[in-house]
């Protein structure tokens, strides 16, 4: 019995030493990767990032032109691309982040995306800090997981359609903008932090902008945050 416990108990060691196995820090790469639209007339997109800064813009002229820049082997991003029914499915994951770096590591996402054709994208974000810039593309929907940092968020462009976006943020603080021109409503709860929001005006347990429910494009968002700071803002 005794030595089953110490057998037990040595895999139980074993397993936590892997998990934060420390990584060699390498030369700092740079991968250039671009996804092609081909005959795609939609896409959904899903982005899973584990630590580091990432960036979004429009602007590609296929489906995704990305920069990536790391010093960790194990976190050069896998791709996964088709298409079915004309409907681009792209799947973008940060190679292993299990482990810490032995040293400083840079891990950075510099992503384009294409913008004359409608996007559903999924992001999950471990740690770090985004800078996210949607004003430009043509989003259907949004749903943004963050553990802990701070995220810039731009939904502040003109869209011809309604928009439903959910951001879960652990801690850090989120910032969101959102159209002047378009109606607009927030539901957020929050855990222990604040909300700037002066450009709303509070109905019941919801945010709205002084035109919500006066045009026919509407967008929705509910945003449930743990501890940090949530600040809204019209353009």
């Amino acid at each position: 019995m005794k030595t089953n416990k110490i057998y037990i108990l040595g895999i139980i060691v074993i397993f936590i030493l892997g998990a934060f196995a420390c990584l060699p820090i390498g030369e700092l790469k740079e991968d250039l990767r671009t996804v092609e639209l081909g005959t795609a007339t939609s896409a959904e997109i899903e982005l899973k990032f584990g630590a580091g800064e990432i960036e979004i813009y429009g602007g590609a002229k296929e489906l995704l032109e990305g920069v990536f820049e790391y010093n960790v082997e194990q976190w050069r991003p896998e791709i996964d691309h088709q298409v079915r029914d004309s409907r681009a499915f792209l799947s973008i994951r940060q190679g292993d982040s299990t482990g810490i770096p032995a040293g400083k590591g840079k891990n950075s996402w510099e992503i384009y995306l294409n913008e004359q054709i409608p996007i559903d994208l999924i992001m999950d974000m471990g740690a770090g800090e985004g800078d996210l810039n949607f004003e430009d593309i043509d989003l259907r929907s949004l749903e943004v997981d963050m553990g802990v940092g701070d995220i810039k968020v731009d939904i502040s462009g003109t869209y011809q359609h309604d928009m439903n976006v959910y951001i879960d943020g652990g801690v850090g603080a989120i910032t969101l903008y959102l159209p002047r021109d378009i109606g607009v409503m927030v539901k957020a709860d929050k855990g222990i932090g604040s909300i700037s929001s002066r450009d709303f005006i509070k109905k019941g347990d919801t945010l709205v902008n002084e035109i919500y429910g006066e045009t026919d494009v509407e967008i929705k968002v509910n945003i449930d945050t743990g501890i940090g700071s949530i600040s809204l803002k019209l353009r």
